[in-house]
């Protein structure tokens, strides 16, 4: 089929229009199977020569020349017009001419005739059954497409660039307004690092344009003033193969700074330690003239992807018909939602009926055996019914829970790393996947804490919990899964917030492991368990096992230290034990610190006046201390979080008869002072 792309001049004559054909050039195209088609040589030109034309107002798309023959002009921004043979006879014709036409207006159309649209929408369907894809312009066709914001064009552009056998990337974005709170994206900042591994295997590190070791504290601060800020994970398929996922994350920013027009402050972490390898990129909202940075929705949904795999096809070269086949079959027994389930929707249609019925004038479908494979897996989820010879339907609820079932065989693969991790062996009958909604505290060992969400900032926790079980939990954000080191006992407890939303949050109970409990000389919670008139209940496998065990030791330990005595119906524990463990730990603390600091250890009574310097919080077995230092002596009192905010500034309070500490954080300065 020949193809015809007309460059055309007009210039203007008084009241006469003449259009100057500076350039025709036809093409051959070939359609083959597939809709494969690739331009043949044949190029002609005319120069000098002019065309006499009729002409319509609102839709300057076609002419007539007195032999009745109508052009379409191809006004389009790229796309070729498929067009008959016919019209290349017409043109050949006009070129051998030597007169000259005289354009004659005619009478002015509206824009609306009625019998323009069939011509039009003929000749779009003729181009499309030509193979020659969707015409696109820089705005959208349909749909809620966002026209304000920078990179709306480029997105458009951009898109062009995707093939079927384009390499696949996954590109997540959001845009963070700030409230006012700046640790979060310094704390987000930290578990990125914390979290990534480098392909070498080496701990992750923050980089930037033309720097191997960004400053994440410089970035945040730089941050704290701004509107927002952009968050983007990009996930490219094909990560294993390439040679640098910060030189592509660099490429990018730099074809994302074309796009938008501006420099960009960015900061960027490759993370290889997940069954995707995939590069955070985190973008201020500033533009380079100190303008809120405002990028197109388009541009964020599907621009940034386009140009994501553009420069991965351009370094691994376009996907062959293997790599696509077998990327394909990997999704067949997938419980997750696929590209092939998307196929499957589309082709359901309207009538919602999946009709993969052998036919006559059906063209075969490649991809048929896949298709018809996915549809039998899913309809053993029950997900996908057969209801004729070869004709299905989905399930409503396909999507919904597939994508509920691939969450939930992340969550357990998450589980199974953490506690591998951790050389801790668990069943997975003994998972619970949703810990947050359970309406009883959860108390265990805290096993893996971080990220839940990466682009959201939502956290999550694993707790081997003393019931038995293995729990995953969810926390809205990092500060609701406590500060507790790995090993350490926690309690998750749910609360009603001030707007009576139901929250979770992890409480410390301690800082110690049970194997280090066992033989420390402080009150630990191993002890607060035996003496406990309601001590949590202990499964009979698993972590509670464990502590049963570490329980039995511990009071062998105590009956060597004269605190306990075995007698025939069991261990008899000495009176105040926890309040004697505890005196003699801080006791024993403080008298070291005395001689390495060279001041003097003072222990306060209930109702004395505690005053001083809040210098360091320490973490004792019997629970976690605050050094108050008035410059000649110090004490050791119980820590509060409410102490942290006051780290090296003055404080004071009033001892309470249970060892707690009324604080004051306002000093009062009176004549003396």
């Amino acid at each position: 089929m020949r193809v015809l792309r007309l460059s055309l001049l007009p210039v203007f004559h008084g009241s006469r229009v003449t259009l100057r054909a500076e350039e025709i050039i036809a093409r051959w195209v070939l359609a083959g199977e597939s809709g494969r088609s690739g331009p043949w040589g044949m190029r002609g030109e005319i120069k000098g020569r002019t065309l006499r034309l009729g002409w319509g107002v609102g839709f300057p798309a076609f002419f007539r020349s007195p032999g009745k023959v109508s052009l379409l002009l191809a006004m389009f921004a790229d796309p070729v017009l498929p067009c008959c043979s016919g019209l290349f006879r017409t043109l050949e014709g006009l070129m051998a001419r030597e007169n000259d036409f005289q354009p004659r207006l005619g009478r002015i159309r509206s824009p609306r005739a009625q019998r323009l649209k069939p011509f039009v929408a003929q000749a779009l369907a003729s181009a499309q059954r030509a193979g020659g894809g969707g015409f696109r312009s820089g705005r959208s066709s349909g749909g809620s497409r966002s026209s304000f914001g920078r990179g709306r064009v480029a997105a458009a552009r951009a898109n062009r660039l995707l093939t079927s056998r384009a390499r696949r990337v996954t590109v997540k974005a959001r845009v963070v307004r700030h409230s006012g709170r700046k640790a979060p994206l310094a704390a987000h900042l930290r578990y990125l690092r914390r979290e990534g591994v480098t392909k070498d295997g080496e701990k992750a590190r923050l980089f930037g344009p033309g720097i191997d070791d960004a400053d994440p504290k410089a970035f945040a601060e730089r941050c704290e003033d701004d509107r927002h800020h952009f968050r983007f994970i990009v996930s490219p398929e094909d990560a294993p193969d390439m040679a640098d996922l910060k030189g592509y994350a660099r490429e990018l920013v730099g074809q994302m700074e074309k796009d938008l027009g501006t420099k960009l402050d960015w900061v960027g972490v490759d993370h290889w330690n997940t069954r995707h390898p995939h590069v955070h990129i985190l973008v201020r909202g500033v533009a380079e003239d100190g303008s809120d940075l405002v990028i197109s929705r388009d541009y964020i949904k599907d621009g940034l992807r386009a140009r994501a795999q553009d420069l991965v096809t351009q370094e691994l070269g376009q996907r062959n018909d293997i790599e696509i086949q077998r990327a394909l079959e990997r999704q067949v027994d997938a419980e997750y939602w696929t590209q092939l389930d998307r196929q499957l929707a589309r082709d359901a249609g309207r009538n919602g009926i999946i009709d993969m019925a052998p036919a006559p004038n059906r063209q075969p479908d490649p991809f048929e055996a896949l298709k018809v494979g996915r549809l039998r897996r899913l309809e053993g989820l029950g997900l996908a019914h057969q209801i004729g010879a070869g004709q299905w339907t989905l399930d409503e609820s396909a999507e919904a829970t597939l994508r509920e079932l691939g969450e939930r065989g992340d969550i357990i693969k998450r589980i199974h790393r953490s506690l591998a991790e951790r050389g801790i062996e668990r069943s997975t009958s003994s998972y619970v996947l949703a810990g947050e909604s359970l309406d009883v505290s959860v108390i265990g060992r805290l096993v893996d804490r971080g990220l839940d969400d990466e682009l959201k900032g939502t956290a999550y926790a694993v707790i081997d919990g003393v019931d038995g079980r293995t729990h995953h939990v969810r926390f809205p954000d990092l500060d609701a899964t406590g500060d507790g080191a790995m090993g350490s006992v926690v309690e998750l407890r749910a609360f009603d917030d001030r707007k009576g939303q139901r929250r979770v949050a992890l409480a410390v109970r301690s800082d110690l492991s049970i194997e280090s409990q066992v033989t420390v000389r402080g009150a630990t919670w191993l002890d607060r368990q035996a003496v406990a008139r309601d001590p949590v209940a202990l499964g009979q496998a698993g972590f509670g096992a464990e502590v049963r065990e570490a329980m039995e030791r511990r009071a062998e330990q105590l009956i060597e230290q004269g605190l306990a005595e075995r007698r025939a119906h069991g261990v008899i524990l000495a009176r105040n034990l926890i309040g004697t463990l505890k005196d003699r730990e801080v006791r024993e603390v403080g008298e070291r610190l005395a001689t390495e600091t060279g001041r003097t250890f003072s222990q306060s009574a209930s109702g004395d006046y505690v005053t001083g310097t809040y210098r360091q919080r320490m973490v004792l077995a019997s629970g976690r201390y605050a050094m108050i230092d008035d410059g000649l002596q110090f004490q050791l009192v119980p820590w509060t979080p409410s102490l942290e905010k006051q780290h090296g500034q003055h404080v004071s309070g009033v001892a309470r008869g249970d060892g707690g500490i009324d604080w004051s954080f306002t000093r009062n300065r009176g004549l003396g002072l």
